[in-house]
């Protein structure tokens, strides 16, 4: 074996082993998603069961009438939770499954909350429509189903990131829980929404909004 062999072998082992430390330190590290997992386990960086959304992110405005006739607007509600949602008095799948997990949510609850639900069908849904709705999901007196014209109703859809129900497609939607000083702070994807998932969120609100 050559003298210098073993010397020559000792540097390349040294080197490649730094180079092996280094792309270690220097490896991009995972980074833990913030928002709650929607199958209602929280995670270690939420207290929120559902998808959460940046805490400063105001929920755009509305004045819109309800099925009775009465103004509607976020700015009233101010001072505490408010679940806000987009139906359309007619569905026959996605709304009716988003309403009664809402009414199920509200009646695990200690404390009333206000329900606002905004129609993604303005051409169908009147106010007798929307109220034999909110009626049949056991919703009365509980949810205020928001009613107008389109061109009213299409920079709502568009501030809130929701396609309107049209032909040949289905609308999107979500169940919004905005807290008490109007910011948009959980988003419940509507095919993985549970009442339990939802009460627990709003209780959340509630606990906020009675510290604060």
């Amino acid at each position: 074996m050559h003298p210098r062999l073993p010397l020559a072998l000792l540097v390349t082992l040294t080197v490649t082993l730094g180079l092996a430390v280094s792309l270690v330190l220097l490896r991009p590290q995972a980074v833990t998603p913030v928002a709650a997992a929607v199958d209602g386990v929280e995670s270690a960086a939420s207290p929120f069961a559902g998808p959460t959304r940046a805490s400063d992110a105001l929920a755009p405005p509305l004045r819109l009438r309800d099925q009775r006739g009465r103004i509607a607007t976020l700015d009233e509600y101010r001072g505490a939770p408010l679940v806000v949602t987009f139906l359309y008095s007619t569905c026959r799948d996605t709304c009716p499954v988003a309403a009664r997990q809402i009414a199920g949510a509200l009646d695990r609850l200690d404390a009333p909350v206000p329900v606002i639900a905004v129609t993604v069908d303005p051409e169908r849904d009147t106010p007798a429509s929307a109220q034999r709705f909110v009626n049949r999901m056991g919703l009365r007196d509980r949810m205020r189903f928001l009613l107008g014209e389109r061109d009213a109703l299409r920079p709502i859809w568009r501030a809130y990131g929701i396609q309107p129900q049209g032909q040949g497609f289905e609308h999107n939607a979500y169940v919004l829980l905005v807290d008490g000083r109007g910011r948009q702070r959980v988003a419940w994807p509507v095919q993985v929404l549970t009442d339990d998932g939802l009460a627990h969120d709003i209780r959340v609100l509630q606990a906020e909004a009675g510290a604060g």
